[in-house]
């Protein structure tokens, strides 16, 4: 049985008693049935009293954002060939060619900077071959040093601001969110070329580049996302 209020019961004076039995309620000495009314009896004990404060969610420490970035790196390793990374299948039918050039070693005038390069086309080298080049490159973003790729069928110096006119776009998409990467897409003016790099953590880099080719960049972001697939874990 549940009293309310705490005053003392009486069915005299001025205040009025009020019981809770068994589904009904005694007011002074009459009774009436809770169904008949549609009222709020839900009265609670110490409402003045100040409930604790909820702790905020605990931000992490500056030592548990570096350790989940290590580990956000771990995930990604440079592959040790085209095999390796499974290239031809991530490529697939945009390769204009069966013909796969390989490099494998180091980037040349970076310390510490390794990369893979696949080209496939269909043999020929000079300036109007058609190509399609997946990079994987550890520890140079070649976004900010276009020569660090060489591609068939390209001049042998590539300087972006100065030899051709390019659109740049730097953006995001859910996958490559999901991937822990930003995405920025460099194209010609006159579409002759068209690259597409994809960041990762530990600076691992995946760059998707199509030469003299029509490939959309929804062709060029599936490749990249799948190349980085290959090489995560």
């Amino acid at each position: 049985m549940r009293l309310i209020p705490s005053t003392r019961l009486s069915c005299l004076g001025t205040a009025a008693a009020v019981v809770v039995i068994g589904g009904v309620v005694l007011v002074g000495f009459d009774v009436i049935d809770l169904d008949e009314f549609d009222m709020d009896l839900s009265l609670s004990w110490g409402e003045d009293e100040e409930s604790p404060a909820e702790e905020p969610g605990a931000e992490p420490s500056p030592g548990e954002e570096a350790e989940e970035e290590e580990q956000a790196a771990a995930d990604y390793g440079l592959p040790e060939s085209c095999e390796d990374a499974g290239a031809a299948e991530v490529v697939g039918d945009l390769a204009p060619g069966t013909v796969l050039t390989e490099e494998v070693g180091e980037v040349e005038g970076i310390d510490g900077a390794e990369q893979v390069v696949c080209s496939f086309s269909d043999g020929g080298t000079g300036p109007g071959t058609s190509s399609f080049t997946l990079v994987f490159t550890l520890n140079a973003d070649p976004s900010l040093n276009p020569d660090v790729v060489r591609v068939p069928g390209e001049e042998e110096q590539m300087n972006w601001e100065v030899d051709v006119d390019v659109d740049v776009d730097n953006y995001h998409t859910d996958e490559a969110d999901s991937l822990g990467g930003d995405l920025e897409y460099v194209g010609t003016v006159d579409g002759s070329s068209r690259h597409l790099y994809l960041s990762l953590p530990g600076e691992l880099y995946v760059t998707a580049i199509a030469h003299a080719e029509e490939v959309p960049r929804e062709d060029l972001e599936r490749v990249v996302m799948l190349a980085a697939e290959q090489i995560r874990g």
